[in-house]
């Protein structure tokens, strides 16, 4: 019995045993099956979306699975990854878990839940992963992921190169910080630029905006942030060109210019005038003339008169012996007096200089010449009409402006003898031309150029009376000299934000001049000398103009420069001497001083008459 009782004792214990195991081996399967599911429904092992470290603190890597497989990231050196994770199904069997970021790895020991960390140590994209070391046990483990990244320094503005500029703008300019690679917006106070390229880390080139003027902040906006440097940057008002003696200048002399043009056609024909007291002429005349001129200063007086013949020449040439005794007019060099017209050229070379402004001194060149025709239409009124062309070339200061002009004109003229030794001459004309205008501009370091159309109506009218005594002839005069200049608009290319634009203006010269030339004639082994002292007084009773101009790039902001087309008052000196040596060829010279308020000039003539 006792035998018995106990094999039934070992049978039972063996039998519990088996069916522990048994369950436990069904619990395993289950669990096997239940753990298999569970990853299946939660897709264990999918690659998540993350890109930066801001993904991956906004839990793009959270999740409940044994591993995840490699995802692109990008992070920046220095970031730290932390993996915090705790197993939750079968923390029997674990082994471990592993984190790699790049070509780092951190591994997890034998605990069921702690965290791993590894620091990137490159900048750019790199690769993430984990997985379980369970021995190739299913595990399912919670697990977040954390990432510290590095605190950035962001961009920082430090000066600008150069640090002041117009406020037109549009000033080319370098600013300098650090941090500035993948610059996004350049701003000047508040303003954005109009245009930028980073030049490297440190340095942008911007083109500045308008603005007003004063102090302005520079703010750069990068992916790093932005940076404000205080102050950095000063708009300045533009250059007042009313200030400008260079510009002062340009326009004085634009209206000076074509004065002295149309001036230069009065002096040809009042020179032909002259000759028309005489009442023969010869057929054909040639008259050239070189004269040294200031450019701010006119010349005086009536031209000089032809040289009368000593009482000896007019014996020996009938053609002399036929004029009324006492008639005060000498004869032509060449007497033909059955031609019913009458044609003459005359030619004169100008040049001399104006230091009414220090530093833009006026220096001018200029030719003119004249031809026309003429003719009796009565006994005492003779009447003719000309054309007349002109070249000028003047530099203003040493820095290269210059003007550079040419004039066509016309006129008709008359010389009318009221009474014996009585003479009116008139002239009215109309000149038209071009004027090429070159500014240097010392702001843009430039010339700022353009053309500007000109035109001029002049005219003259003197009262002549002539006394003579044996070889002395005293002639007082009195003139009014009127010139009404126009100049057109135009605006300048050449120097960037510093191109002005002229508007329209005109000046009314009018002036009378009073006078009187005294002359004496001798004879010399090389011909009849002439020697002549000229005095006269010239009052401006107008001549004023008003030129308005602006720069391009701001129209609203005008400036105004004033200015007279001549002095006001100046005095005349004049010394001069002729030399006639035959009928057909005469030399001449003559010196004057012109004196005027604070101005006091000189000029020199040098004359060929050559008749035919």
């Amino acid at each position: 019995m006792a035998s018995f009782y106990l094999g039934r004792v070992d049978l039972r214990a063996s039998f519990e045993r088996l069916k522990a195991a048994i369950s436990a081996a069904v619990d395993d399967v289950s669990r096997a099956i239940a753990l298999f599911v569970l990853v299946q429904a939660i897709s264990v092992g999918s690659a998540l979306a993350a890109t930066t470290c801001a993904d991956i603190n906004a839990g793009a890597f959270n999740t409940s699975a044994d591993h995840q497989s490699n995802t692109t990231v990008s992070l920046t050196a220095g970031d730290v990854i932390t993996l915090n994770y705790t197993f939750i199904i079968d923390t029997t069997f674990f082994n471990g878990i592993e984190l790699g970021v790049g070509n780092h790895f951190a591994d997890g020991s034998n605990t069921a839940s702690s965290s791993l960390h590894v620091t990137a140590t490159v900048t750019g994209t790199q690769t993430f992963s984990w997985r379980s070391l369970s021995e190739d046990q299913l595990s399912l483990i919670d697990v977040t992921v954390a990432c510290a990244g590095v605190v950035s320094p962001g961009p920082v503005v430090t000066s600008a190169s150069p640090a002041s500029g117009p406020v037109a703008g549009q000033q080319t300019t370098i600013v300098i910080g650090q941090r500035l690679t993948g610059a996004t917006s350049v701003k000047f106070g508040g303003v954005d630029v109009l245009g930028f390229q980073v030049l490297n880390a440190t340095e942008i080139s911007v083109v500045t905006p308008p603005h007003a003027a004063g102090p302005v902040d520079v703010t750069v906006t990068t992916p790093l942030g932005a940076a404000t440097g205080t102050a950095l940057y000063r708009y300045t008002a533009m250059p007042d060109p009313s200030a400008d003696p260079t510009v002062r200048a340009m326009v004085d002399f634009q209206v000076h210019t074509v004065q002295v043009m149309g001036q230069q056609q009065i002096d040809n024909v009042q020179d032909r005038l002259t000759d028309l007291h005489n009442d023969d002429v010869p057929v054909f005349s040639n008259r050239a003339s070189f004269a040294q001129l200031p450019a701010s200063q006119r010349p005086y007086g009536p031209p000089a008169t032809s040289n009368p013949q000593d009482a000896r020449a007019q014996l020996a040439d009938p053609a002399q012996a036929r004029h009324e005794p006492g008639d005060g007019q000498a004869g032509p060099a060449t007497v033909v007096s059955d031609s019913s017209l009458r044609y003459w050229t005359a030619g004169s070379l100008q040049f001399g200089r104006d230091t009414t402004y220090v530093d833009a001194k006026y220096n001018v060149f200029s030719t003119g010449l004249s031809a026309g025709v003429d003719t009796r239409l009565a006994r005492n009124l003779k009447v003719g009409i000309a054309v007349g062309y002109g070249i000028d070339h003047a530099t203003v200061g040493s820095d290269g402006s210059r003007i550079d002009a040419s004039t066509w004109s016309t006129q008709v003229y008359a010389s009318y003898r009221a009474a014996p030794h009585w003479f009116i001459d008139g002239i009215l004309g109309y000149a038209a031309g071009t004027l090429g205008n070159y500014r240097y501009d010392t702001s843009a370091l430039a010339i700022g150029s353009g053309n500007r159309g000109a035109s001029d109506l002049f005219g003259s009218l003197a009262v002549i009376r002539e006394f003579e005594l044996d070889r002395w002839k005293i002639a007082p005069y009195a003139r009014l000299d009127l010139q009404s200049i126009r100049l057109g608009g135009y605006a300048e290319t050449g120097a960037g934000i510093y191109n002005l634009s002229f508007n329209r203006t005109s000046a009314f010269d009018l002036a009378g001049m009073f006078g009187t030339k005294l002359s004496h004639v001798m004879d010399t082994s090389a011909g009849t000398l002439k020697s002549t002292v000229e005095l006269a007084y010239r009052h401006g009773f107008s001549g004023a103009y008003t030129q308005i101009a602006s720069y391009i790039v701001d129209p609203t902001t005008t400036y105004g420069l004033f200015g007279v087309a001549e002095k006001r008052d100046h005095a005349l000196i004049g010394v001069g001497f002729e030399l006639q040596v035959n009928r057909s060829l005469g030399f001449g010279v003559r010196f004057d001083e012109l004196i005027a308020n604070q101005a006091r000039s000189e000029r020199g003539q040098a004359r060929i008459k050559l008749s035919f």
